[in-house]
C-alpha cells in the first residue's frame, strides 16, 4: 500500500473547446444515468401496481367476507382484513416489487407493520366517517379508504423499508 501512487487525471482541458467537449461528455453520462434511474423507478411502480393488487384483493375480499358474509362489525372486519393483507403485502413487496435482499427480514417486517399502522388508522377513520356518519355502503367505503392507504403504503415501503441502502446482503 505504501508504494501506491495516487490516481491522477492526466488530461486537463487546455482550451475552451476541450472544456466544452468534456462538459458535454459528463452531461451525457449524467443524462444516461438519470434515464436508467427513471426507468428503474417506472418499472418498480408498474410492479407495485401489478403485484400490489394482490394484497388489495386480499384486503377487500377478507373485509367483505368477515363483514358481509359472517356479519362481523366493520371495524373488526377491517382489522382482520388488514392483518391478512399486510402479511401478503410484505412478502410481495419484499420479493417481487422492491426485490429487497436483507439479513434482517423480521426487522424489515416490524418496520413494514409499523408504517402500515399509520395507513390502517387513516383507513379506519375513513370507514368511521363513511359508514357510521354518512351511512355509505361498507364495501364501497372500504375500497375508497384502502385506495388512499395503498398510495401511502407505496411511499412508506419505498422510502423506509425496502430502500436497499442499509442492511442488504453483499
Amino acid at each position: 500500500m505504501e508504494n501506491q501512487v495516487p490516481l491522477r487525471h492526466h488530461h486537463y482541458p487546455e482550451t475552451e473547446a476541450e472544456y466544452e467537449v468534456e462538459l458535454t461528455e459528463t452531461e451525457n453520462e449524467f443524462a444516461e444515468q438519470l434515464e436508467e434511474v427513471e426507468e428503474k423507478a417506472h418499472k418498480q411502480i408498474q410492479r407495485y401496481l401489478l403485484w400490489g393488487s394482490l394484497s388489495v384483493v386480499v384486503n377487500i375480499a377478507m373485509f367483505y367476507l368477515f363483514n358481509s358474509i359472517f356479519g362481523v362489525e366493520y371495524q373488526i372486519s377491517n382489522l382482520l382484513a388488514w392483518v391478512f393483507s399486510v402479511q401478503t403485502a410484505f412478502w410481495v413487496d419484499k420479493l417481487l416489487v422492491f426485490k429487497h435482499a436483507s439479513d434482517h427480514p423480521f426487522r424489515d417486517m416490524g418496520k413494514f407493520y409499523g408504517t402500515r399502522v399509520f395507513t390502517y388508522i387513516l383507513e379506519a377513520v375513513i370507514l368511521y366517517v363513511g359508514i357510521s356518519l354518512l351511512s355509505f355502503h361498507p364495501t364501497i367505503t372500504k375500497v375508497i379508504g384502502h385506495g388512499l392507504a395503498v398510495i401511502g403504503n407505496y411511499f412508506f415501503s419505498k422510502w423506509f423499508i425496502f430502500n436497499n441502502k442499509a442492511h442488504t446482503k453483499a
